[in-house]
């Protein structure tokens, strides 16, 4: 239900639609419908109207989409949510800002009428083309909270979270029955909140797919006042990942570069990784050091444990183990990969006495990843079983057998996978191999592992 509009999801030839049934007395505004199909760019899901004797009918091409509300249960970075937000908040202000449209005809009472197409990299909203604003599906405030609440998100700035999440709980508890429909945020307020008040970047919302070398690091600040410490820290001549002697790559391949030691990661936001919203992560869980030219990783007493190449469950918590360029560090289940930068002799570690230190210069372990055949970006897999939202509803898994082991896809909800040429539909799983293509609502995809 969305407001007293009833929705539901049909599978038609080789599409997916969200149906949305009206009454017989709604008038659809033409006009409208013709602007909405013509703006798929600004984040609209395509309609066709059917008229029946009993009632009309819209339906909403969602096929290759995920819900937002599936999408946004795995992981994703803080500056992806917040890419999701801005452009929502886009196409809120196209609504309220356009003759003829009303924001309040977004269907957004449930996130399961919001829609997440993963190629494009963009949120798809449906939208009610009628002539009388009766419906009023729009509360953007108890939306924008939904979404705030069901999110998984790897956590960079905890500041901006809080602030973000502080300023929800306040609207939220302002929701009254004078409260107007749209939440008492204005899409100009949505506006100030995230560019203004959380220096969140404005992006053209038809921007290509972003690269995450490119936005800066949590760690990076950390450095400028890391400079004037006169403690034990071992300070880093730069602070890029590229410059830095070394970094850290999270599930979603963000790269952490380690600009300074201690490198402390942890629940806590001040924290040089703030895992702000891991209940299972302790408030300083664990921390990479240096000592003699040597990497070092170091378990802070934490409640759960860290690990060293494997998950909680095959493996034993480590007090401090030495590490080297591919190492996969667990934060109990939260895997990163240690990589060393090679070749740069520009860059070296100033110890506590003013000596140079060379880093360590270990080869570098290998790892297994897809290759997406449109962008070529690779994608790392850190730990079986394997998911991530550009891959959502199949599942990746290692089943061993003895000495051997084979490497499985699942499809859990995909509408259309192919492996080597053969469809896998829901429910059923395949082996798969280094150099095994296959296609994800019709995207290539090759697997690699190297051992």
């Amino acid at each position: 239900m969305a407001g007293s509009v009833t929705t539901k999801v049909l599978y038609q030839n080789c599409d997916t639609f969200l149906q949305a049934g009206l009454k017989k007395k709604d008038k659809i505004d033409e006009d409208q419908l013709q602007l909405i199909n013509s703006r798929k760019d600004m984040g609209f899901l395509g309609i066709r109207w059917e008229k029946t004797a009993a009632r009309n009918v819209l339906k909403y091409n969602v096929s290759n989409m995920t819900a937002l509300s599936e999408y946004i249960k795995q992981t994703m970075t803080q500056e992806k949510y917040f890419r999701i937000i801005s452009q929502f908040q886009k196409i809120y202000e196209f609504c309220a800002t356009t003759d003829g449209l009303s924001a309040d005809n977004l269907l957004l009472g449930d996130m399961k009428n919001v829609y997440y197409d993963t190629e494009k990299q963009r949120i798809f909203v449906a939208y009610l083309p009628l002539s009388e604003n009766i419906y009023k599906c729009a509360n953007v405030v108890k939306f924008l909270s939904k979404v705030n609440k069901s999110a998984s998100i790897t956590i960079s700035n905890g500041t901006v979270m809080q602030k973000y999440g502080f300023c929800l709980e306040d609207l939220m508890g302002k929701q009254n029955s004078k409260t107007p429909r749209n939440g008492g945020l204005s899409y100009a307020q949505l506006h100030t909140l995230l560019h203004d008040v959380l220096s969140i970047p404005e992006e053209d919302p038809a921007a290509a797919i972003v690269n995450n070398a490119d936005m800066q690091s949590p760690a990076a600040g950390a450095a400028e006042s890391a400079a004037d410490d006169d403690g034990d820290h071992t300070i880093l001549v730069s602070r890029r990942s590229s410059d830095c002697l070394a970094f850290l790559k999270d599930e979603n391949n963000r790269e952490f570069p380690i600009d300074h030691v201690p490198f402390t990661i942890g629940r806590r936001p001040d924290n040089d990784i703030a895992l702000t919203d891991k209940g299972t992560v302790s408030k300083v869980h664990a921390a990479i050091s240096v000592e003699d030219g040597g990497w070092f990783v170091e378990d802070r007493g934490s409640a759960n444990g860290t690990f060293l190449n494997d998950f909680a469950e095959n493996a034993r918590r480590i007090t401090r183990e030495p590490i080297t360029s591919g190492d996969v560090i667990y934060i109990y289940d939260v895997p990163f990969v240690f990589t060393v930068n090679a070749g740069d002799a520009a860059t070296v570690i100033v110890g506590a006495a003013g000596a140079k230190q060379q880093p360590p210069k270990n080869k570098v372990k290998k790892i297994a990843y897809f290759i997406n055949g449109s962008s070529n970006e690779r994608i790392p897999v850190f730990v079986y079983p394997f998911t991530c939202a550009e891959l959502s509803g199949i599942i990746i898994d290692r089943e061993s057998n003895g000495s051997r082991h084979n490497i499985c896809i699942e499809n859990i909800s995909c509408n259309s996978l192919n492996v080597e040429g053969s469809d896998i539909p829901a429910g059923e799983k395949t082996v798969i191999f280094s150099g095994c293509n296959f296609l994800y609502h019709g995207i290539s995809y090759t697997f690699y592992e190297e051992n």
